[in-house]
């Protein structure tokens, strides 16, 4: 892969992520956002020791850990607060046994940081890209002139809208789910949500990312939060989640005004292909789930790390790339699928179906704990493997570990 030329389309954290591992690799970067100061979209992020793994192994653990908290339990609870299960991974001793929730501006910054610091990635802000090609060919306006860039390989890692998946032959199946949710940081004193809530509107969690300040999010499809999302109307949704879930109610009465919230509608997006040319995709531009299991930026980590992994194994560049999609595609949809179930799920409104759910689910948690690889497909690929390789490709580049 010695200087090999490669161009990531996209500056958020599966490309930023994708653009330190090929470094490490021997190529050479590009890397193109079309924000001319990137900034973090979203409230918080949840990572999982997935892309914890990736990210220690990156030399930015530390500095992670430092802008982060670990939630001090992860409760899956009913409406009255009653345990269904708890979804905490399993301690291993290692330094991504665990959750870490922390600002979205703040992992951002840190990836920015860490770009910034390698000679071997070349970025563009601002650079608006208008088409990619199957030669490896990229369409760009940037300072306000079109120009053309062409690349070994094309990464697409620009989202749900992906102007490289647009571009290519790729299969895409891209739908609307119907449901809604919406994002949100409050700051005070210790305001006690940690976990989760499944109520009849829907789910309710959190946790804190700072000494001061809470990461919420909440399910806004059923009607009476969808009529108040509609009209901006923040009483109406305090008083709706109120009347389910008191206990949340001193995080929504912190909310200054309707602006502060972020609503996201939930896309799916499945490629029959990943891989068209010399052009290939990672994270939501490939596979945008749901955000029940969390694993959205986390399997984007991930696919870069697979990714870079198979390149650097060596042969071919279609068939590493080949292996790319075997590896991943299938372990991605499995995760796909499961969110898309739990989605459904938490918006039981029968008793009996809902005894039922928190039965199945409590079995389940307990299963996995005490046989770990039975709830290891939502990981996708052992953490200490996926630590281990991306390290010792950093050593093998001489950088620091």
């Amino acid at each position: 892969m010695n200087d090999i030329d490669v161009v990531i389309v996209g500056g958020g954290i599966g490309g930023m992520t994708a653009a330190l591992l090929f470094v490490d690799i021997g190529a050479q970067v590009t890397l193109l956002e079309r924000v001319e100061a990137p900034a973090a979209v979203g409230a918080g992020i949840l990572l999982q020791p997935n892309g914890l793994a990736v990210l220690t192994a990156l030399g930015l653990g530390e500095a992670l850990e430092a802008a982060g908290c670990r939630p001090r339990m992860s409760t899956l609870r009913n409406a009255r607060g009653a345990t269904i299960a708890d979804l905490a991974p399993p301690a291993t001793g290692r330094p991504w046994d665990h959750l870490l929730a922390l600002r979205r501006s703040s992992l951002h910054e840190i990836l920015i940081d860490a770009v910034a610091g390698h000679s071997g990635i070349a970025t563009r802000f601002g650079a608006e890209v208008t088409a990619a090609r199957g030669d490896g060919t990229v369409e760009l306006w940037w300072h306000d002139r079109a120009s053309t860039i062409t690349a070994d390989l094309v990464v697409g890692a620009d989202g749900v809208s992906s102007t490289v998946r647009h571009s290519g032959a790729f299969g895409a199946r891209v739908r609307a789910t119907g449901a809604r949710y919406l994002r949100g940081l409050v700051d005070g004193p210790e305001l006690d949500l940690e976990g989760e809530y499944w109520t009849p509107l829907g789910l309710f969690g959190g946790a804190p990312v700072g000494a001061s300040t809470t990461y919420f999010y909440a399910a806004v499809t059923a009607p009476p939060l969808a009529t108040a999302v509609t009209a901006r109307d923040l009483e109406a949704l305090r008083s709706a989640w109120a009347d389910v879930l008191p206990v949340v109610t001193p995080i929504l009465d912190r909310v200054r005004g309707f602006d502060d919230l972020l609503i996201n509608d939930v896309t799916r997006v499945d490629c029959e292909h990943w891989v068209d040319g010399r052009l290939v995709l990672l994270g939501d531009a490939a596979h945008a789930m749901a955000p029940t299991l969390g694993q959205g930026a986390n399997s984007a980590i991930v696919d870069a790390a697979v990714l870079t992994g198979e390149l650097s194994a060596g042969g071919p560049l279609p068939e590493a790339l080949t292996r790319y999609v075997a590896r991943r595609r299938q372990a991605v949809g499995r995760v796909q699928d499961q969110a898309d179930r739990l989605a459904r799920m938490s918006m039981f409104t029968e008793p009996w179906r809902c005894a039922l759910r928190d039965t199945g689910l409590r079995v389940a948690a307990q299963l996995a704990r005490a046989a770990p690889r039975l709830g290891g497909f939502v990981q996708q690929e052992e953490p200490a493997d996926l630590h281990r390789t991306v390290a010792q490709r950093r050593s093998d580049a001489g950088a620091p570990r």
